[in-house]
């Protein structure tokens, strides 16, 4: 009953590439779930190696942190992005953003999740979470959503133990130092998941690593509930010219 359900709806409502917005072809199940034309799909070209053992940015062959993350502490062990915050992957990103595309944040999720190194570690996924206000006037919190996609795809658990206590100003425009503040004490563990954190690793999910600010809040409140390891996954990472380019 649901796939005929499925099937009635691309005919009323035919799926489109999110990028190209051309129609998708009805026999294509797997295209569809990405939201992507198999055109499309070949110009997502995930970030080369080496990385920051950081952050991930790519880097100079033998330079082992960038620019950005030398001489810092960060409490999470490492993060993982699997494309650079620039031209398509950055477009659509907005499109999530700024014009509330939830089959956006599905697509790219799913397209993540096949995209992952094996090099990324085993935990609980845990989404960075949204505050309550700024999900109501989204309608949906892109970082849940690729979450969900992500543990489909890992099979690794997802575990939704944190909250936004303050409804901060967004960190894009914001100094370095002045995103540390913005988000200091902004985050909490939920009361009824404390006893589930003590010796396990979490894996921190949201969609833009900048400079580590929220993530880094983030993992220092899971670390002093007890957590054992942290990492932190994104999908893109800004890169910093003053590294390398993102090239093959």
């Amino acid at each position: 009953m649901r796939e005929l359900f499925q099937s009635l709806l691309d005919w009323v409502y035919p799926p489109r590439c999110m990028s190209c917005r051309n129609l998708l072809p009805l026999q294509g199940k797997d295209l569809r779930e990405l939201w992507l034309c198999n055109y499309c799909k070949k110009l997502f070209i995930p970030l080369s190696s080496p990385g920051c053992k950081i952050c991930s940015t790519p880097v100079k062959k033998g330079v082992e942190t960038c620019s950005s993350c030398n001489g810092k502490n960060f409490l999470f062990l490492r993060n993982y992005s699997t494309f650079a915050y620039e031209g398509l992957v950055r477009d659509l990103i907005h499109e999530i953003k700024f014009r509330r595309r939830k089959y956006v944040a599905q697509g790219l999720g799913r397209l993540w999740g096949e995209l992952l190194s094996n090099d990324t570690p085993k935990g609980n996924l845990v989404p960075l979470p949204m505050h309550p206000k700024k999900r109501r006037e989204r309608g949906f919190d892109q970082a849940m959503i690729m979450a969900q996609a992500l543990s489909i795809s890992t099979k690794m658990p997802l575990t939704n133990i944190l909250e936004r206590t303050h409804d901060t100003p967004p960190q894009s425009g914001l100094h370095p130092q002045q995103r540390i503040d913005n988000v200091k004490g902004a985050f909490k563990i939920k009361s009824t998941n404390t006893c589930v954190i003590p010796g396990n690793t979490f894996i921190l999910i949201d969609d833009i690593y900048t400079t580590g600010a929220s993530l880094n809040e983030c993992s220092r409140v899971l670390k002093t509930a007890g957590a054992s390891k942290v990492y932190s996954m994104t999908l893109a990472i800004a890169v910093k010219n003053t590294d390398v380019t993102n090239s093959p």
